[in-house]
């Protein structure tokens, strides 16, 4: 394999499959690469139509500042994160506003405040606070939504605007180990009938700064996360997706519980679905109608 981020690139970029907008990371995206993303969105939530009392949303790529702050995701990986200003002015502040736009631009960041809203990280983290009290019986939910981490890459696999498709538990402890169980499961048998050779892996979380690493530690220690991954470049796998065991940090920090009083567990399993797209388009080719026909069924294509 002699692929290299810089030959992906240019090989989706000849596809008509992501167009550079002008900063690393951030991409438009042609209408067959759109179709593929809708198809494997439709199949992730189809995984589903086995289980019951599974609900599907769709969420808003915003979070509250109040929300983020209890998910610890501001304390433990401050540098990925994105907070939403806008200009709150009045029609002096909106003078001037124009003015250093007129000689420049330079300062008019100073114009804009923070609106109380964060872009969101990680789609499951909008869910946590819709489930706060006590729950009767376990929570089950597939989930889609936009994401923004700011880690700008020229690598077509690292995006600072990307969807993810999730599904969520929140409940018993052994429920949610049995949840991560079955749909890590899940995710590998779908990816394989996709042609793709993907593995599970032990990870972690890129944690930010000292006490990040000692996060990051724990994390592996207790075997909480796993990747789903595959061999795209020559030197390295690059994750798909992932497994997540969050214990009761949700549950506490959100106010969820049991039955009995106890914080609820939970966790989760997604996959990007732009990271999914590249990998089938780099694997089996820039046109779908090249694409082995097993492939386009399991995605409806066909």
């Amino acid at each position: 394999m002699d692929r290299t981020e810089e030959s992906l690139a240019a090989a989706l970029a000849g596809g008509d499959h992501q167009v550079n907008l002008g900063f690393d990371g951030l991409h438009a995206r042609g209408q067959e690469f759109q179709s593929v993303v809708q198809a494997l969105g439709a199949t992730a939530f189809a995984l589903a139509g086995d289980e019951e009392n599974v609900r599907a949303l769709f969420l808003p790529p915003l979070i509250t500042a109040e929300n983020i702050k209890k998910t610890n995701y501001l304390a433990s990986m401050p540098n990925l994160a994105g907070e939403v200003e806008s200009f709150q002015g009045n029609d002096k502040d909106h003078r001037r506003l124009v003015q250093a736009l007129e000689e420049g631009g330079e300062g008019w960041e100073d114009f804009f405040s923070p609106t109380g809203l964060v872009n969101l990280p990680a789609a499951c983290e909008n869910l946590y606070p819709l489930y706060a009290g006590r729950l009767d019986e376990p929570v089950r939910v597939g989930l889609q939504s936009w994401c923004f981490r700011f880690e700008p890459s020229p690598d077509p696999m690292r995006m600072v605007s990307f969807r993810m498709a999730e599904q969520v538990y929140i409940g018993t402890e052994d429920g949610a180990a049995a949840h991560a169980h079955s749909w890590s499961g899940k995710l590998l048998g779908l990816l394989t009938d996709l042609g793709l050779d993907v593995d599970s892996e032990s990870a972690n979380d890129p944690f930010f700064g000292r006490a990040g690493r000692m996060l990051a530690g724990a994390q592996t220690e207790n075997d909480l996360k796993h990747e789903l991954t595959v061999q795209l470049y020559p030197t390295r796998r690059t994750a798909l997706g992932s497994i997540n065991l969050h214990g009761t940090m949700f549950g506490e920090n959100f106010g969820i519980t049991l039955a009995d009083g106890s914080p609820a567990h939970s966790s989760c399993a997604g996959f990007g679905l732009e990271r999914a797209a590249i990998a089938l388009f780099a694997f089996h080719g820039m046109a779908v109608a090249d694409w082995p026909a097993a492939v386009r069924d399991r995605l409806g294509l066909a």
